[in-house]
């Protein structure tokens, strides 16, 4: 595995585990420091991540491992997905409707 590989891998790895402490012990600062090595890769940020995950409890340690486990097996057999959510975006087409609206308050 290469070098670019190998840090792809360490991303996706850290997005997913920052996407799990996200969804079961919140947005705090356990999820900022994994977000932020994720984005960075460097040694600093990951032994802030390290030090701020081990500051987790063991029932949520458990609780995230098994929500990154989830997260992950659905990765490897369906690959990357696109955020549901983006299909519920206005369109832009529409947006002089939108602006003209009286029922919108415009």
């Amino acid at each position: 595995m290469s070098a670019v590989d190998s840090k792809h891998v360490e991303r996706k790895s850290l997005e997913i585990l920052a996407e799990a402490i996200d969804r079961t012990v919140g947005s705090g600062f356990v999820h900022s420091a994994i977000a932020k090595a994720a984005k960075t890769l460097e040694e600093k940020e990951f032994n802030a991540a390290d030090k701020a995950f081990r500051m987790l409890n063991p029932r949520e340690t458990r609780k995230v491992e098994k929500s990154a486990l989830e997260s992950a097996s659905l990765f490897v057999e369906h690959g990357e997905y696109s955020d549901p959510t983006d299909d519920m975006k206005p369109n832009p087409d529409y947006s002089d409707i939108r602006a003209r609206s009286v029922k919108l308050g415009s």
